[in-house]
């Protein structure tokens, strides 16, 4: 079965709304200066995530992105895609909200966003960066976000 077309973002919309982040159209480049809000051009990403996980698990990936230092242009649909995904992948993260902040407030995404950028496609196709960003994000926040005794389980 092919994939639904997303036509009405309206609540992806109310919700960058509410979290002052300005939506752009999904062909508009986003660019921020230092005094610049928060802009993002995947309000269909976002409704997508509002469909697929509720409400709540959108308002937190959003939330984490803004209310971490200097991650304004960091809110592609890529980053908030991986974001999405080890939320679902980790779901004690999400809980831990204030601390995942913190430890993305210690990495550079835009940095991480070049890599993937630049990573492996697989046959020579463009790389998959939501998945190449998840995955770098899941490696550096791990010492940060998992307590020992959870790391002897999965280990």
């Amino acid at each position: 079965m092919p994939a639904q077309a997303i036509t009405d973002t309206r609540q992806a919309k109310e919700l960058c709304d509410s979290l002052d982040i300005v939506c752009l159209p999904g062909n508009v480049p986003i660019r921020t200066s230092p005094t610049s809000g928060a802009q993002t051009n995947a309000e269909v990403t976002i409704q997508k995530m509002i469909n697929l996980h509720g409400e709540q698990h959108a308002w937190a990936v959003l939330y984490a992105l803004t209310q971490s230092e200097n991650h304004l242009c960091d809110l592609t649909s890529a980053m908030i895609g991986a974001i999405s995904d080890l939320f679902l992948g980790f779901p004690t993260w999400r809980e831990r909200l204030g601390e995942f902040c913190d430890a993305l407030d210690r990495m550079d995404l835009s940095g991480l966003r070049a890599m993937a950028k630049k990573g492996p496609g697989i046959d020579g196709s463009s790389p998959k960066q939501r998945v190449l960003l998840a995955g770098y994000l899941q490696v550096l926040l791990w010492d940060l976000m998992e307590m020992d005794a959870q790391k002897e389980l999965v280990a």
